[in-house]
């Protein structure tokens, strides 16, 4: 009898104890949409116009390491964007481009919440491929990525999340001297899983 009042105490007594939404060596996998917008007035050609990259959406991928309960490191890919880039609102050319990120982050809540808010800082490497043939050769870009988002936690293991990323991608017009800042926003909104 004594026993069972022994094991019925520690029963009652870890399922009063919230389980551990992050841990050091949880691997956080999440995808969603993706919108990349870039700033407005991209390029400024004296005498001619401005230059603008309009936005596009994808499929987005991230892979996140919990390297501590509240520090993680986080890879963002994505399938190609494709921009249309436009002078004085008239389309003259297109790019597409790859901008893989990885950051770290700090989640400043209790590790047994569950909602997650999160910040990071991290390293953008942008290159551009397929360009139209009216555009000149964009040159890949290294920049700061900074970003801030949310987990919540919706099931065992299962979460919704939206992030949202603010990129430095600077490219040179090869052969013009004139470099484009693209300098988007990026949102992600789209669910996930923990392992």
């Amino acid at each position: 009898m004594k026993m069972l009042k022994t094991l019925v105490a520690a029963s009652i007594a870890a399922a009063s104890v919230p389980a551990l939404a992050y841990e050091a060596g949880d691997i956080i996998v999440k995808a969603g949409v993706v919108n990349v917008a870039p700033k407005s007035d991209n390029l400024k050609l004296d005498g001619v116009g401005t230059v603008e990259v309009k936005d596009d959406t994808q499929l987005g991928l991230t892979l996140t390491y919990m390297v501590a309960p509240q520090v993680g490191v986080e890879v963002l890919a994505a399938t190609p964007f494709k921009h249309d880039i436009e002078l004085e609102g008239d389309k003259i050319g297109d790019t597409q481009h790859l901008p893989p990120t990885v950051s770290a982050q700090y989640y400043p809540m209790s590790p047994a919440s569950k909602f997650q808010p999160y910040v990071g800082l991290g390293v953008n490497h942008t290159f551009f491929f397929d360009e139209s043939d009216s555009i000149n050769h964009l040159g890949k870009s290294w920049g700061l990525a900074f970003s801030a988002g949310m987990n919540y936690e919706i099931a065992d293991s299962f979460m919704a999340n939206v992030g949202i990323w603010k990129m430095d991608i600077d490219s040179e017009l090869d052969g013009s001297g004139n470099d484009v800042e693209i300098d988007p926003l990026v949102v992600m909104i789209g669910g996930g899983m923990k392992f």
